[in-house]
This record gives C-alpha cells, structure tokens and sequence, in this order.
C-alpha cells in the first residue's frame, strides 16, 4: 500500500516513525504541490490537506486523514465532498490547550497585562495608571458561540473564576451543568446582548461564516470583550477592529483570522487593546504525540479491513 504523507504537520521524522511501525506499508513524504501530485498517483491514503489536483492525481485514494481538527480546507474541494473518498480528523488533543489560551487571554486583557509589558520593555513603573483598570472575572456574563468540545472546556474553566455562562449551538452533545442555558442560532442577537465575554469556539462553515456582525458587536454592552479561538471568517474582522477603536469593545484577543498571516495592513496589529497570537494556541507537545497516535491507531484498523478512527461528515464539514 501507498500512502502519500502530504504534511510534517507532527514532525520532519514521523514519515519515518510510520515506515518503522508499518514496514510494509509505503510511504512518501509529498510537502509541496507539485510532489504532492506526483506521489498521489498509485496512492490510497493520503495525509494531510490535498489540493484538487492533487486529489484529482489519486484516483485510487479511498481514505484522505486530516492530522488537525477542521477539515474546512479538505471539504472546500468540490470533488472530495462528492466523492466516496472517507475524511478523518484528529479531535480532542486540541481541547486543553485551546481552553487554557482562551482564560489566558481573558486573564491578560482583564488585567491590562498587554500594557504592562510594554511598561516592562520601556521601564516605566506605573502603578496608578492602572488603579481601577483592573477587572475581576467573577460574576461576569461569558456567552460561548459552540458548545463543541472546545466551548465546553472554556465553560468548566470559566465557572471556577465565577462567571455566569450561557451558549449559542444548534445542537449540542452535551451542556455541561455550568452554562445556565444553551439557545439555537436563531438567538445569537439574544447572546451578543447578553454576553460581556463573547468566546467564538464555533467551526467555519456556510453556518456560521461571517454571523458575528457589526450589527452584532454593536448589540453587545459597551465595554465588551471578543475571544476568537476556533477558526477565522466567523468574526467581522474590521467591524470588530472599528468597535474597539470607537471604545464601544474593550478589547479582545485572536487566535485565528481569515486571512493567515493577518495582513500587515489589519488595524488589528496596532489597536493597545487586541491581542494577536499565531493560530498557535493548541501546540504543545501533547496535541502533537496525540495526533501521532490517532493516525497510527486508525491506519492500524484500516490495514486490517476495519473502518479508521473519526470518520467525517463531508457535507456537514465536521
């Protein structure tokens, strides 16, 4: 068998770590297009995020693994969705660290600690420009845009510094017993109004692409706050940029955005009141072992004629 390894997404040396686990399976590390197209031909796995043609070159792929969370980019090629072709993902080891950045980073902007850095670099010992700047989580409204995985680690970890906590999902596997009430979608305005914490956690689809509007920062109470943890494209990134310039936003904090890189011309990059990290909240060394396991896992179970691990539902686009 031909397994195309489209990605070093978990490592330079895990086409090797595979080779010694798996010695009769083939495998071919591809990472750019052009080896990606070449290796596909012949092959029946692919790991990794295929373009269309690369795709398009494996016309005997049957599995296509993605070694992260969101397949968005696997499903926005028409002619996998239609295909029979399985898409697996690697859920769960994203969780912790995703809902660790997401309190840290309410922690920082409660506490203005994105300024006390720069007061560290530039020596300055500002104690009172501080006084009464400084926000106590505890008693505070966390609204929560999916109530995945994600969403409900934020949730128990919110609950313990005593926010009250109520979610937007259409439909939840499970609400844990500290979010007050979970809605439908039909009632995000309900959340924005609400929610002096907004903490996106949702997936990218059609769904939920571009839903937190101008319209819909605007509705929630002046001196807000914005968490994006999950995926880009579901905030308005310039409304959201115009918001906390006017002051009606407080501040907020960014882990993925819709274009990546943020381009260089996003007034994101200099606004005092946003924090920006590189859609790397989830990558400590844990995420990346349990990643290696459910491929090695699935691949295991797919060489002996059983179905892999996480199968997706193309359509749905998780």
């Amino acid at each position: 068998m031909k397994i195309v390894i489209g990605s070093n997404h978990l490592g330079e040396n895990f086409a090797k770590q595979l080779a010694d686990t798996f010695p009769n399976v083939q495998f071919i590390p591809a990472y750019d297009e052009a080896a990606q197209v070449k290796a596909a031909a012949g092959a029946e796995v692919f790991f990794g995020w295929p373009s269309r043609q690369a795709f398009l070159a494996g016309k005997n792929l049957r599995w296509i693994h993605c070694p992260g969370m969101g397949i968005d980019r696997i499903v926005a090629v028409r002619e996998i969705v239609d295909s029979d072709v399985l898409v697996t993902n690697a859920p769960g080891s994203h969780v912790i660290p995703m809902a660790d950045w997401t309190l840290a980073v309410m922690l920082a902007l409660a506490h203005n600690l994105q300024q006390s850095v720069r007061d560290q670099d530039a020596r300055k010992w500002r104690t009172a420009a501080y006084a009464g700047k400084i926000i106590e989580l505890a008693g505070m409204r966390l609204g929560i845009y999916g109530l995945g995985a994600i969403g409900r680690a934020v949730a128990v970890r919110a609950a313990g510094f005593g926010m009250e906590i109520r979610a937007v999902d259409p439909g939840p596997s499970e609400i844990p017993e500290c979010v007050s009430e979970c809605w439908s979608p039909d009632r995000l305005d309900d959340l924005a109004r609400w929610s002096q914490w907004l903490v996106v956690t949702a997936p990218i689809k059609p769904e939920t692409s571009k839903k937190i509007t101008k319209a819909r920062l605007k509705l929630m109470p002046r001196g807000s706050y914005v968490i994006v943890a999950s995926r880009g494209g579901i905030v308005d990134e310039a409304a959201l940029a115009e918001e906390l310039a006017s002051g009606h936003l407080a501040g907020a904090a960014l882990d993925a955005t819709e274009t990546e890189p943020l381009p260089l011309t996003s007034p994101l990059w200099s606004l005092p009141s946003v924090i920006l990290t590189p859609h790397a909240s989830a990558l400590s060394p844990q995420l990346y072992e349990g990643r290696r396991r459910i491929f090695i896992e699935s691949l295991k179970r797919y060489l002996k004629g059983d179905q892999p691990l996480h199968i997706c539902d193309k359509r749905s686009g998780f």
